[in-house]
């Protein structure tokens, strides 16, 4: 973007953005006078709405440079921290599918075919006051001697104890990712201020151009999304109207009309 980039002062540019607009809509015509995809005006509409959008970027630019101010925290997240992003997003992901879990348990029919670990929570109530109760007949059972009884109450003690350490692990799991990406949250703003403080505007320059291409490339890709949409439609129209084939159609009508003559000669009618 060799004219945008001209734009800043310490570049040489007037920092006329309208200027800047009339010329970049000329470019982006000529440039996409051949495709066979977008109309005229979708190209326009598009780049149109692309500079809308970004204006006030443009006349900062214009009017003080390539500045780490300009770049928004997400990208300064995403170009200086990537690990933070990555972590965050892994964190997201796993507890979302232990909400998911969570939300399956919860379920009538619930059955925990990949054994989890999961449990429904009347489960987990129910679980808990054997396991009070299992105790409770261990005591009696070592008290009165009972061996074998003593025995066979351990053995349901661990096997309950187990079921609920491994839900209580998920539980567990669920709140530390909590507490981590609240804590990652926070630390954000902090991160990003000392970020700026380190970018130039070589590096600066070169976020933020980045950012306005993918934001045109998106713009465009997102008129293309429409049309493929509209043209998935019109497909589905044409199925559900040619699907039947006129032979099938001859058929059922034929099937249909014996069917007739056979009510109508049932009712003594010829047919």
């Amino acid at each position: 973007m060799p004219e945008i980039e001209k734009l800043a002062p310490d570049n040489g540019g007037d920092g006329n953005v309208y200027a800047l607009r009339r010329s970049l809509l000329a470019s982006i015509e000529k440039t996409f006078a051949d495709n066979q995809l977008l109309t005229g005006h979708q190209v326009r509409g598009a780049f149109a709405r692309w500079l809308d959008e970004l204006k006030a970027d443009l006349k900062s630019v214009a009017a003080s440079g390539w500045g780490a101010e300009l770049i928004p925290d997400a990208d300064i997240l995403e170009s200086q921290f990537p690990e933070v992003l990555a972590e965050m997003e892994n964190n997201r992901t796993r507890l979302a599918e232990l909400a998911a879990l969570f939300a399956a348990a919860g379920e009538e029919d619930f059955e925990d075919s990949d054994n989890t670990g999961v449990l429904p929570k009347p489960e987990v109530k129910q679980l808990k006051a054997e396991l009070k109760e299992a105790k409770g007949n261990q005591r009696i059972a070592k008290k009165e001697r009972q061996q074998g009884d003593w025995f066979t109450y351990g053995l349901e003690i661990e096997e309950i104890e187990k079921r609920l350490k491994k839900h209580k692990a998920l539980e567990t799991e669920a709140r530390t990712l909590k507490a981590e990406l609240r804590s990652t949250e926070k630390k954000q703003d902090e991160l990003v201020a000392a970020a700026r403080q380190k970018i130039g505007r070589d590096e600066a320059r070169r976020v933020i151009l980045e950012r306005l291409w993918l934001l045109l490339v998106g713009t465009f890709e997102s008129y293309l999304r429409a049309d493929q949409r509209a043209c998935l439609v019109a497909l589905e129209g044409l199925h559900d109207k040619y699907a039947v084939t006129m032979k099938e159609i001859e058929e059922r009508r034929d099937e249909a009309a014996a069917k007739l003559a056979g009510y109508l000669k049932e009712l003594g009618y010829e047919v």
